[in-house]
């Protein structure tokens, strides 16, 4: 796979108080048949300019970007390298059979939406991902698939359970990152999409 190319821009800051539900879903899942003859030479990610962040540890950041999986600093390049990495482990399965049709991932970012230290110590709640994405062939520039929204969210633990999932293995950035390559390879055709969409609403504390 190809060095891929990652577009970033620095971003505004603020913090309002907001909620949040776990809504995994996607449109238009690509078909299997089509998906498998592709070979992914690149994968790109886009982080906007418009997206707000912020380093307040309130409950709710009224923000497009809280992350604080990492230690402090470029948190718009931060999760961007995220979506990133899981677009090319989805894309990692894309094995083709007939012929080689050379494709790009494109997304673009927007919104990321993690827990404050202070929502994670005491409550949980939800991580929450949004991205737009489309596949694109490389010889022709047609869009294969797409343009559509992805919402990839995740349980967000809280208290005694984020510590011991910490301890596990299991970080903020570990469950975000498995579950956007879940969704991601079910929206490729590669799985069943029942697996990773789920339609209903669960409130938590996010944005």
């Amino acid at each position: 796979m190809k060095l891929t190319q990652i577009v970033f821009v620095f971003a505004m800051f603020g913090a309002l108080s907001s909620c949040a539900s776990r809504n995994t879903i996607f449109s238009d899942e690509v078909s299997a048949v089509e998906s498998t003859n592709w070979h992914v030479h690149d994968v790109i990610v886009t982080v906007p300019d418009s997206l707000t962040t912020s380093e307040v540890d309130m409950f709710r950041p009224d923000v497009d970007v809280v992350w604080h999986g990492e230690a402090r600093g470029d948190r718009l390049q931060q999760v961007g390298v995220i979506l990133h990495d899981a677009l090319e482990v989805a894309a990692e399965s894309l094995i083709p059979e007939n012929y080689h049709r050379p494709v790009a991932i494109e997304a673009t970012l927007i919104q990321f939406h993690s827990l404050t230290p202070r929502a994670r110590a005491i409550v949980g709640g939800i991580h929450k991902v949004k991205f737009s994405i489309q596949v694109v062939d490389l010889r022709t520039n047609e869009v294969l698939a797409g343009p559509t929204v992805i919402s990839a969210d995740e349980f967000a633990y809280g208290n005694w359970k984020a510590v011991r999932a910490d301890a596990e293995g299991q970080t903020m950035k570990v469950r975000i990152s498995n579950r956007i390559v879940e969704v991601v390879s079910d929206w490729l055709g590669l799985a069943a999409a029942e697996d990773a969409v789920e339609q209903g609403r669960i409130y938590g504390l996010g944005r």
